[in-house]
Formats: C-alpha cells, structure tokens, sequence
C-alpha cells in the first residue's frame, strides 16, 4: 500500500505518527508520512524521528514511486517494522522551501500568462531559488516588470487552493501540459493549484496558506555573453 503523502494535506504539520513497513539498516518507510521527499525541485525535509524513545536524525528522505524512505545516519533497530513511529520536521527548513515554491508559482503563473512561456525546471534551496523563465525576448525590464508583480500579488494576500486530476485529464488540458513543455508526469494523479488570477500550476510539493507569508523577493539575472539568460534566480527580502 503506497505511504500516504501527508505533507500535501498539511504543509504546516510537523509532528505526526507513522507504522514502520520496511527496515533496513539505515533506511526505513512508513505507512504515513510528514516528512517530504526530494521531489519536482523542492529537496527533502530534515528532521528526525523517534522509535521506542531514540532519536534519529533525518539526513534524506526520497519516494520510490509507492514508498518513502526516511533515511538516517544510524543504523534502525532491527525490529522496527510494524512498530508505530514519531516523526518531526524541522520547520525553519521546511518552511523556507514553502515560501519560495510559493513565489516560483507565483512568477511562473505570471510567466505564462503574460508571454505563454513554459516553466519546467525549478529548484528551491535553504535560502534561494531558481526558475527558468522561457520568455524568447526575456530583458533586464521584463524581469523587472515580472518581480514587481510577483510582489503584489504576495502582497495582496491570495489563498492558494488545491484540485486532483488523473493523468489522463492533465493531458487533455492545454494550458497545463503547454506550461511544461508537454513532459506528462508519471503518476496516476496530479495535484493542480489555482492562484487567483493565474493559470492553473501543477504543483507536487509544499507552498504557504496566504501568499503574505513570502514577504518580499528579489530576481537576479544571469548574463549570458552579454545577453540576459533565461535562468532566473530569487531571494526573499
């Protein structure tokens, strides 16, 4: 039975319970995690877990399709499996990840609406990201004009809201399957988010309640032989 992805029902839960139906060694999965795996260029939590009052630090967790495995440095008890665990993020980690996945969906949104440009590839870090903008023409004042109005709408406090789709339903939708590029997901389900105003996004990893919560950000161009490049990074204010 796959784990179940508690972090997409909750991305502000970080404490939770989960039974152990693998172990080995290092590395363990549960039947429920909080704990969110590398994935769609937001890297896995940190945190820990607890079985039977020890500790162990979470250095990697990652989804093998059906799993997910919470990876430690230590070894796990050799009777782990079946047992009921404690599981805890750490949350300044996980929280900056939210805010900046939060504004990539926001400039991508606006990305697209305003040049039809694609938005495949992105990356979150612990105190940056990056998005590559797919504008033809893309200039310094473009993304200028792009930063600006990614701030007003994280200022104007929108509500992220959330649907499921089947594979078979985001291939027939145009604007989805055109923002990337027409690389289908492979998964039976994809969870699509609707930011008011903005095309509807996938959107597999965790983002903020209000978009208020971001604050501010800032975009930094690469200069490509004199040329303004189509990877753009953003920090937070």
């Amino acid at each position: 039975m796959p784990t179940v992805h508690r972090y997409l029902d909750d991305a502000y839960r970080v404490e939770g319970e989960g039974k152990v139906v693998f172990n080995e060694f290092t590395d363990i999965i549960v039947d429920d995690s909080i704990l969110f795996p590398t994935s769609y260029g937001q890297p896995n939590d940190k945190g820990k877990i607890v079985i039977d009052g020890k500790e162990f630090e979470i250095i990697d967790v990652w989804d093998d399709g059906d799993g997910v495995h919470l990876i430690s440095h230590d070894t796990y008890p050799s009777d782990s499996k079946g047992k009921t665990i404690k599981q805890i993020v750490d949350w300044p980690i996980r929280y900056n990840h939210m805010k900046f996945r939060t504004a990539l969906r926001v400039l991508a949104g606006l990305a697209y609406k305003k040049y039809s440009a694609p938005h495949r590839l992105n990356q979150t870090y612990e105190d940056w990201a990056w998005i590559d903008l797919e504008i033809p023409e893309i200039s310094e004042e473009i993304v200028k004009e792009l930063e600006a109005e990614t701030n007003e709408i994280l200022k104007s406090g929108i509500e992220p809201t959330y649907s499921t789709i089947s594979k078979e339903e985001f291939m027939k939708n145009e604007t989805l399957m055109a923002s990337i590029k027409g690389k289908v997901p492979d998964i039976p389900e994809v969870r699509v988010v609707k930011i008011m105003g903005l095309p509807d996004q996938m959107e597999m990893g965790t983002l903020v309640k209000n978009s208020s919560e971001v604050g501010l950000i800032k975009l930094k161009t690469n200069l490509i032989k004199g040329k303004v490049g189509t990877r753009v990074n953003l920090s937070l204010q």
